[in-house]
Order: structure tokens, then sequence, then C-alpha cells
């Protein structure tokens, strides 16, 4: 074991710990490890270990004088084993990590805090707008077609990507498998998901579906998985407090529901939130059988980061879930914006036409995607940058009294 000596950086040598890559792919900053952390010794018993002393044993593997390394091994294993990490991961944590060869580097194929140049807007976003009352005036609108505008249904445009995107999650729902449905923000990920509730509350076939309510998804384990079947399985149900009897009572209450005729169902929104772990865990999920059959299929929703965290050439070690998940994607309305837009207003009875002139939607189009270069092109056409686009041009249109939105409208937002 080294010294307990505090030596600078450029004196020694870059000895990143495994423990690096597996914090970062939980999600759990190392200022957040070091506050975990409780000091020992004179001055500072109690106290959370300093982020510079955190820095010193993570990448030099120089260990404080005051608090012993094994209490603060003995401290991050508890740390792990709350996030449910393996034993196995758990014996390599304190090895070098001899993939991390760059000092200050993020651990392979993580980059924590940070989001790709392509996940940013795209598009500059207008402010968002309510219809002004001069343009309901003027338009003789009653009542936002934009507000509360999917209340049954009837009220979900699906274009031919979003029906069979719809047909595909509750096949999932229904005959199992895995499914991961990706879309930017505003593109119907939410419509969709609603939708498959609705449907299974119709249908009469016995689908039920789980969903884990933790807000922060960043933070969910196979443990918050398992809590959340046995709650939606058997409301009131004592949770077991140890990972293996939660895996049990899961596969106990899973088999007893099936043999009564029940499908199961894992929903999780906002999926992109989930860790590289976390994914990895759902394959043992998915696996839970009885005989032949199946006990629970998995439908994950979430932005394009979702879409990422599953291509095997970013997260190789995760290969085992991804190999065996669908990603279907929602493309942008682009071709159906017409139909959209006549389905919206519809609803509240009015006839689009007299509302919008035909040379306003390519102009609509025009305006929400962007030439990148060399050919290629990102379309934003989505129904929430829409919306806002539309309530903008009403507004505009009313205040400088034109009788519809127009090319030149949509050019002056």
């Amino acid at each position: 074991m080294r010294t307990a000596t505090i030596l600078k950086p450029q004196e020694a040598q870059y000895m990143p710990l495994k423990l690096k890559g597996v914090l970062a792919r939980l999600g759990i900053r190392q200022s957040e490890w070091a506050a975990s952390i409780k000091q020992e010794g004179r001055g500072v018993d109690g106290k959370p270990l300093s982020l510079s002393a955190a820095t010193q044993i993570m990448n030099w593997g120089v260990w404080p004088k005051l608090t012993s390394a094994e209490s603060i091994k003995r401290q991050t294993e508890e740390l792990l084993r709350r996030h449910d990490v393996d034993e196995v991961d758990i014996a390599l944590v304190w090895e070098v990590d001899d993939a991390d060869s760059a000092r200050c580097a993020h651990p392979v194929n993580v980059h924590l805090g940070q989001q790709s140049g392509h996940l940013k807007p795209e598009i500059e976003p207008l402010e968002i707008e309510m219809l002004s009352p001069n343009a309901k005036k003027q338009f003789a609108i009653l009542r936002d077609p934009f507000i509360d505008d999917v209340q049954s249904a009837a009220d979900v445009f699906l274009s031919a990507d979003q029906r069979y995107i719809r047909e595909a999650m509750y096949s999932t729902a229904k005959h199992g498998g895995m499914l991961a449905v990706v879309g930017e923000s505003g593109a119907g990920k939410t419509v969709l998901r609603r939708d498959l509730i609705d449907r299974v509350q119709r249908d009469s076939q016995l689908i039920v579906l789980i969903q884990p309510r933790l807000i922060d998804k960043g933070t969910m384990t196979a443990g918050g998985i398992c809590e959340a079947i046995i709650g939606d399985l058997r409301e009131g149900e004592k949770i077991p407090r140890s990972l293996e009897a939660k895996a049990r009572k899961v596969e106990s209450l899973l088999k007893d529901s099936s043999r009564a005729g029940n499908v199961h169902c894992l929903l999780l929104e906002e999926a992109h939130d989930l860790s590289i772990q976390t994914l990895k865990y759902l394959k043992r999920f998915w696996e839970l059988e009885d005989g032949f059959k199946k006990l629970l299929s998995i439908v994950m929703v979430g932005q394009p980061e979702l879409k990422m965290k599953l291509d095997e050439r970013v997260h190789y070690e995760a290969r085992e879930v991804i190999r065996r998940c669908e990603v279907a994607e929602l493309a942008p309305l682009d071709r159906n914006l017409e139909e959209y837009l006549a389905l919206k207003f519809k609803r509240i009875g009015k006839n689009v036409d007299e509302l919008i002139a035909k040379d306003a939607y390519d102009a609509m189009r025009a305006r929400l995607t962007r030439n990148k270069g060399a050919g290629k092109a990102v379309s934003m056409v989505y129904p929430l940058t829409v919306n806002n686009l539309v309530t903008s041009a009403l507004n505009l249109a009313a205040e400088i009294g034109a009788d519809k939105i127009t090319a030149d409208v949509i050019k002056e937002l």
C-alpha cells in the first residue's frame, strides 16, 4: 500500500481507479462521492472528504493521512451496494483502470455532465405564447386548439410512422419484448405513452402496466424497479430489504399474476436518464420466465440521449441488453404537417383553410429546418414546435390585420 504522504500531481504517477468509471456510469459525480465519505481523526472526525483528497485518491492513488484507506473503501462499497452494483464489480473498483490513460479524462465512452454537439437544439425556438384575445376574436376561435388538445384516442394524430410505433408499443406490452421509443422533446412521446395506457384500460386483455414513479430516473436502481413491480402488483405489500429477497418476491408475484391470466409490461418514462448500470439490469428483468413464458416486457420512452445509450459502439458493456432492444424513433411531421393542423383545428370546429394559406406550410417547414451543409438538413417539425409556431403566427396575423397565416407572416416570426 502507498504511504499517506500527499504528493503533488506532477510528482505522482497517474493511476486512475476503476471506481471512476463505475461512479460515472451510475451518474454519481466525484464531489457527491466525496461528500458521502465521513472522515476520521482529530479535527476532521465526521466531516466529509474534501474534493481535493477525493481527486488524489481517484486519479493518483494517494490516500489521506488521518482517515484510513480501509474506512474510505468500506464506505464507498456500502454506497455502491445501495446502488445495486454487483459484488464482482465492487471487488474490482480499487484496481487501476488501464483504459483511462489521459490525465483528467473521462472514463472510456462516459462523458458525465457533457452532451454531444448534435444533441443541442438545432432550431432557435420561439418564445412560448398563448393565443391572444385579439387573435381569438379576429379568427372566431373560442378555445385554444393546442391547450388540452388530446382528451381521447380520437384526438391523437397518427402519421404512418407514429401508427407503426403505436402498434409496436401495444404489441410489446401484450406479447412481450423490449422496445425503446425515442424522440425529441415535443415529438409526441408522452401522447403515445398516454394512448398506450388508455388503450390497455379499454382492452379486454389483462395487461398490467408497471410504472415506476421515481421522479429522478437517473437514481433508479434494480432495487427500485423491484419495489415498483411489487407495489403495482400488490399494493401495500411489505417490501423486503435485501435485493435478493426483492428479486424473489418479484418473481413470485409475476408468476402468480401470469398464471391468473395477466401479462405484464414495465413502462419507463424519461428513460434517457437511466444509468448504464440500470439499463444492463433490465435484461435480467426481461429474462424472468415461468417455463417457456416470459413474465415481463419492457417499453422505454426517452429523448435522443436514450438512443446514444443504446448504441453498442458507445456502450459495449451494455451489449446484452442493446442487442435485445428494438429502437423506434419518432420522425418529424414534415409531409404530414397539413393533416396534423387540420385535425387540431377540426377539434374546435374550424376549417384549417380559413386560417392558414397554402403557401404557409412550406414556409413553416423552412422555418423549422436547418441546413447543415453537404446536403444534410435537420427538421424540427414536431407537434410542440408546430403548435408554438402557429400560435405565434395567429397572434402576429391578428396584430397586423391579416386574414390568414401566410408565408410572409411566418417569415416575419
